[in-house]
């Protein structure tokens, strides 16, 4: 919900740091009970509240033209065992994967079980980015998960269209919206297995004629040890996989 009208209007804080938004600002902004909003400190002791689908139409308001170029033309894909999978129909994938997304009845949003989504590329992210391309990804987005690799992939397409600076803004708003982007692998171990199946997924894309970039094919491998799906877009092909 967007409304153009501007509110100003002065609250007191209540105990415990309790605020409540008069009504006439929960109706600008689209703001209810139950409503998920991010909440920022800035200079000067100012805070920001903005409800979670306005950082979403906030970034695609930021990104869509600064990264022109860099964004994938077709919609993700969620990966699993080897093919693409439609989402709608999971049937006879057996133990390959515990998290694949129902339909919720009631909304008939992707709901990911236990509270953990798929394995993201860079790709899958700058798809989201688009509203066109990106529906899958938005259902995965609270759940999903964004390696390391793919967070160098992302921040290295971000300085190929001049927007470097913004690399940190953006990998914060991700983290609001769900997004969670585990550091450096602390296991060698982990890293090891990670990038030796990596490196045989690219032989194999190879062998069949396709071409797989080394941060999916980490991805790729992250998944299959998570056993999560893969939401990914463009490079990545069931033969890769």
């Amino acid at each position: 919900m967007e409304s153009s009208e501007t509110v100003v209007t002065t609250v007191r804080i209540g105990q415990r740091g309790r605020l409540i938004l008069p009504a006439q600002a929960q109706r600008a902004t689209g703001i209810a009970q139950g409503t998920q909003v991010a909440l920022r400190t800035g200079p000067n002791g100012s805070i920001t509240i903005e409800p979670l689908w306005a950082v979403t139409n906030r970034l695609r308001g930021e990104y869509m033209e600064l990264l022109e170029g860099h964004l994938p033309a077709a919609p993700a894909l969620l990966y699993a065992g080897g093919r693409d999978v439609d989402p709608d129909d999971l049937t006879d994938l057996g133990p390959t994967l515990h998290h694949m997304p129902d339909r919720d009845p009631g909304t008939g949003r992707r709901v990911y079980r236990d509270d953990r989504g798929p394995v993201l590329t860079s790709r899958a992210v700058l798809a989201w980015l688009t509203a066109k391309h990106g529906t899958l990804v938005a259902d995965a987005l609270p759940y999903g998960v964004l390696p390391e690799a793919a967070v160098s992939d992302l921040v290295t397409t971000l300085a190929r269209a001049g927007a470097h600076e913004r690399a940190d803004a953006l990998l914060t708003d991700l983290g609001v919206l769900g997004v969670k982007m585990p550091g450096a692998a602390r296991k060698r171990a982990t890293l090891a297995e990670d990038t030796a199946v990596a490196l045989g997924l690219i032989r194999a894309a190879d062998t069949a004629g396709y071409v797989l970039t080394m941060p999916d094919a980490l991805c790729a491998a992250a998944a299959r040890r998570l056993e999560a799906g893969l939401v990914a877009a463009d490079l990545l092909t069931p033969a890769a996989l």
